[in-house]
């Protein structure tokens, strides 16, 4: 049903999808694909070179620490926050493909390892903000939910140890050895260049394609009848959230805007949701977990705005 009033919409509102479609294509071109691409491609590399670990080791106690993460799981967690959506989730899938993480940490690791970069916190969203808001507030909103995040999805799969306890003792044996068997097994073949410009070329295209269907939908949300344009900005920023930003920041009084953006930009966007889903496929993560997760810490960083935003 939700593909035919898709293609009706498409028909009847050409224009308007044109003009999504192109927004959206521009995104990916300029921004995404730049930026994203190559660390998909070094990150794959680093990987089938068994650097992983070897990267990580200075951090490891820390990390351990914190998070109770092995070094592979350090690694992807870094990877995750440093590059953004939806990098975090793919390697995490990667990885416990390999067995290199056990399932128990892949499906902890993916409720803490997906989200927005530095980059485009500190690069766009400060910049759209009618008001001026500090860096460390918005790096604190995003990321400092990651604590309790990990402590919660650490209890929750616990129960899955046992089942998982042979893995988990391959993944400590592969952690004990030499960095260039630590991440792939002897007898898988060895990741080229090629290879990794491949994958990462499909992998690009997939998410590609979903920016431009939710910059689509984002279009036709903006100009829904009989709605306040508040509304139609809190939709789009439901849809895809760098056109939702924009639309929440001209629309919002100044004042109220900086909330409903730290709210959006946690969730991010069901085009997010989307690309997480086809980057985690077959490989055993649940996509409903990864949407509770994202919920909650769309109400964790809610929380800590609203106690940290007097004192900035």
């Amino acid at each position: 049903m939700i593909p035919i009033v898709c293609l009706c919409l498409l028909l009847f509102f050409p224009s308007l999808s044109v003009k999504g479609a192109c927004s959206g294509l521009l995104l990916w071109f300029n921004v995404v694909l730049p930026t994203l691409a190559p660390f998909i491609i070094c990150t794959q590399m680093i990987t089938a070179l068994g650097g992983a670990e070897l990267l990580m080791a200075p951090f490891g106690p820390l990390s351990k620490r914190l998070f109770r993460l092995s070094l592979s799981g350090s690694y992807i967690l870094l990877c995750g926050l440093l590059c953004g959506y939806p990098l975090g989730a793919k390697m995490c899938a990667d990885f416990k493909r390999r067995g290199a993480v056990s399932e128990e940490e892949a499906s902890s690791l993916l409720a803490i390892c997906n989200h927005p970069s530095p980059m485009f916190l500190l690069g766009y969203v400060r910049s759209q903000l009618p008001l001026p808001t500090s860096s460390a507030l918005l790096l604190l909103c995003l990321y400092l939910p990651i604590l309790p995040l990990s402590f919660l999805s650490r209890r929750l799969y616990a129960g899955r140890r046992k089942h998982s306890s042979a893995k988990i003792k391959l993944s400590q044996k592969n952690l004990r050895t030499v960095p260039s068997d630590s991440c792939l097994q002897k007898n898988e073949p060895k990741v080229t260049l090629e290879d990794a410009i491949s994958s990462t070329c499909e992998t690009m295209v997939i998410i590609g394609g979903y920016i431009m269907l939710f910059s689509i939908l984002a279009q036709w949300f903006q100009t829904l009848p009989l709605l306040s344009p508040s509304s139609r900005a809190l939709l789009t920023g439901i849809a895809e959230i760098t056109t939702g930003i924009h639309s929440l920041c001209t629309s919002l009084p100044a004042a109220h805007t900086a909330l409903p953006v730290i709210c959006a930009t946690a969730f991010g966007g069901l085009s997010g949701i989307f690309q997480t889903k086809s980057v985690i496929k077959d490989s055993g993560l649940s996509i409903c977990h990864y949407i509770g997760w994202k919920a909650l810490h769309t109400c964790f960083s809610c929380l800590t705005w609203l106690l940290l935003f007097r004192l900035f």
